[in-house]
């Protein structure tokens, strides 16, 4: 593998990442992404052989940036576990503010795809699960007694912000969740 080819690859990823963003996965066609992405069509299908394959690449690929930015932004903005836990909902209300935020990736994806056995839904799965792990140990390390019930408490405040983002434009609903997440961390 190539210097150059790699950065073709890298290139289809970030394009059609991109596209499937902003015009949801069903709308954006294999020439769409070859046009936009400035490589030959032989160079696509050289790395993917379908829009499935690319579509689970690409969740991949979104997947690894989204938690490496998350846990990162995440540490930035909390010393001790109780305020990183808290900062979560600070990182992701400043995500839902973004203006060219259309909701969580991962979500749409899985709602976009009805087919439950398609792999970009076994990557939101792992993305998930991702989170929750990393709660959980943020959970442990806080002293937490059940930090595995915890963090599923977590998961449905996080996907509860991110629908009320999604759905109605608006950020607050991060700001909803921590304070639900402050009262779930006092009574643990």
């Amino acid at each position: 593998m190539t210097t150059e080819s790699s950065a073709a690859r890298q290139q289809i990823l970030e394009t059609a990442s991109e596209l499937f963003y902003q015009k949801g996965i069903q709308h954006v066609g294999i020439n769409e992404v070859i046009a936009a992405s400035g490589v030959a069509k032989r160079t696509l299908y050289r790395w993917f052989s379908s829009k499935d394959q690319l579509i689970e690449e690409v969740m991949k690929y979104r997947a690894t940036q989204w938690l490496c930015w998350f846990e990162d932004a995440v540490s930035d903005k909390g010393n001790t576990p109780k305020e990183r836990l808290l900062a979560t909902f600070d990182v992701l209300q400043s995500w839902y503010s973004e203006p060219d935020f259309r909701g969580c990736p991962f979500i749409n994806a899985v709602l976009e795809i009805a087919d439950a056995s398609h792999p970009a839904h076994q990557v939101s799965i792992n993305l998930r699960e991702a989170i929750r792990t990393y709660i959980m140990q943020l959970a442990s390390e806080l002293g937490m007694h059940d930090p595995a019930s915890f963090s599923q408490q977590y998961l449905l405040l996080i996907g509860g912000a991110s629908l009320m983002a999604t759905i109605e434009g608006n950020p607050t609903g991060a700001q909803y969740a921590r304070k639900a997440l402050s009262v779930l961390i006092d009574a643990s």
